[in-house]
């Protein structure tokens, strides 16, 4: 009895190290690459303080060192364009506020204490997504404020903008002239019309699309807080006034992968199931991604029946 008791002691005692040691053994990683805080959802950093320290002093030398990191990979975040995080809190009051309020949100995610050494590691997580994240602190700056982001201002794409479709011209029917008519009766051939658009969308989505993936890895496309979509003729397509709000904080301007099968996956667990693929004829401004305006007026059509755009049902797939 005695010697189960001991082994069940140590067992503890070595999980107990193991789990303590998870920082110091590098399990739980950094993330810090813009393009993988995109696609992962988060920021992820590591802070380590001096050694020669008391497990609190250390503790909380390494929460500074970790909040002064998170501040640094944030600002260097984009928010649209080539206008960082960091630009937009030297131009406006407004964002440095939302920035500091931000990062009072971050969570922690694992720590640990060398006794041997004195020193200690701490790890912060910041969400893009979701309650006390980015999107939600950015909210009303994104929807209601955009010049606070230094976004250029573009026309949205409109119905109108269809393709039209043009109805032959019919003959003149051939009408029997009556004796006692002096001159012939003649039909006139009926004026050339375009279809209405609700016309182009019934015939556009008998075949069911709930989903858009923006193929742009042959570009220099890069993930920002404010993505859109615009057209050859630069019309807007998708932006963050497509989308409904809580959407937005759960979701941003949609999501970003390497893989087009990811792509697909991470639309179907948007509800999303059957999605049709674009190719970005160019990119504006390196976060823009542009389509053809037959691609425009597709995805304006099956938008029309499943609301696609209100729920950021978007994916950019990146190189």
């Amino acid at each position: 009895m005695e010697d189960n008791v001991k082994k069940l002691l140590l067992a503890l005692t070595a999980v107990m190290l193991f789990a303590g040691s998870a920082l110091a053994g590098d399990r739980i990683l950094e993330v810090v690459n813009p393009g993988e805080i995109f696609e992962k959802g988060y920021i992820q950093v590591i802070g380590e303080s001096e050694a020669g320290q008391s497990r609190y002093r250390a503790k909380r030398a390494a929460e500074v060192v970790a909040q002064r990191r998170l501040l640094e990979i944030f600002q260097g975040l984009r928010l649209t364009g080539k206008t960082t995080v960091r630009d937009g809190m030297l131009s406006s009051e407004k964002i440095r506020t939302r920035v500091q309020g931000t990062l009072r949100g971050a969570v922690p995610c694992g720590e640990s204490f060398d006794r041997t050494e004195g020193y200690a590691r701490v790890c912060l997580k910041l969400n893009l997504h979701g309650n006390d994240s980015v999107y939600s602190a950015f909210e009303d700056i994104i929807l209601k404020s955009p010049q606070e982001l230094k976004l250029r201002e573009i026309p949205a794409f409109k119905a109108d903008s269809v393709p039209a479709v043009v109805v032959p011209s019919v003959p003149a029917p051939k009408v029997e002239t009556p004796v006692k008519v002096e001159k012939p009766v003649v039909a006139e051939a009926p004026i050339q019309t375009t279809e209405p658009a609700a016309g182009k969308i019934k015939d556009a989505v008998k075949i069911p699309v709930d989903g858009i993936i923006i193929d742009v890895r042959e570009f220099d496309f890069k993930p920002a807080l404010v993505n859109r979509i615009l057209t050859e003729n630069n019309e807007v397509l998708f932006d963050p006034s497509k989308v409904l709000n809580q959407v937005l904080i759960e979701r941003g301007c949609g999501g970003y992968t390497t893989d087009l099968q990811k792509a697909k996956a991470l639309l179907e667990s948007w509800g999303s199931k059957s999605p049709m693929v674009l190719k970005g004829k160019t990119v504006q401004n390196v976060t823009d991604a542009v389509v053809s305006v037959d691609d425009a007026a597709a995805v304006f059509a099956y938008d029309q029946k499943y609301n696609m755009l209100a729920q950021a049902r978007v994916v950019f797939v990146l190189k």
